[in-house]
């Protein structure tokens, strides 16, 4: 039962990263939209910086999805065959990818200042 609570709570976590990329992804278009509407348009590299950070952080969520789902797996099997062996090579992953992430979020929000 707690195999299956962790990896919900990772799906959760992926699901947000999906989400904030999403966001990132169209948050260069609705610059360009509201400085279009000001009269002075936004620059295109900046939504396309947008854009390419967004798409990272999607790809980082579904990678930590299937991540996780295949450590779901691995630990239901270790479990049932009573050799369970605590692997914390996802915490590592989905810390990098995530400091990644932010830093990644940070340097769009200092370029397109």
């Amino acid at each position: 039962m707690a195999n299956a609570r962790t990896l919900l709570a990772w799906l959760r976590t992926a699901i947000a990263l999906i989400g904030l990329g999403f966001v990132v992804a169209r948050f260069g278009l609705f610059l360009r939209e509201i400085g279009a509407s000001a009269g002075s348009p936004a620059s295109l590299s900046a939504s396309g910086l947008s854009a390419f950070v967004g798409v990272g952080v999607v790809l980082v969520g579904v990678l930590l999805a299937g991540l996780a789902t295949e450590r779901f797996l691995k630990a239901r099997k270790q479990i049932e065959s009573g050799r369970f062996v605590v692997d914390v090579n996802l915490e590592v992953i989905a810390g990098v990818a995530i400091l990644a992430a932010g830093l990644a979020l940070a340097g769009y929000l200092v370029a397109s200042r």
